[in-house]
């Protein structure tokens, strides 16, 4: 842990909340300021992320790794779209061939309500 007393604590959590507070209040200021004249307040913080993830996209390099989740996502579905297209389709063929009783055909379209 940390050697600190708890008075040393106490001190360094004021210290903190009034740096707080007074980063707070600079920003009021500057927000609710009447004669400012654009509509958006310079955030250095924000500027400086939004550098870098503009950067960072210039280098980005397509690998097998980082194309697995799209393809296997995309496999994934047309495997599922296919699967729920062959079992409507054995469905409609038992159904006009009238291989499937009352029965079958209210188990099916109960089984696609609910």
């Amino acid at each position: 842990m940390s050697d600190s007393t708890t008075s040393e604590l106490r001190q360094q959590v004021a210290e903190r909340a009034a740096a707080r507070n007074r980063l707070k209040e600079a920003y009021q200021r500057l927000y609710n300021n009447p004669f400012r004249t654009n509509s958006q307040i310079y955030d250095p913080a924000v500027f400086r992320y939004e550098a870098a993830r503009a950067y960072a996209r210039e280098f980005y390099k397509l690998t097998p790794r980082s194309l697995a989740i799209p393809v296997g996502l995309i496999a994934f579905t047309v495997w599922v779209q296919s699967r729920v297209n062959q079992q409507d389709l054995t469905k409609n063929e038992s159904i006009q061939s009238g291989k499937s009783t009352y029965y079958e055909r209210a188990k099916w379209s109960s089984r696609v309500l609910y």
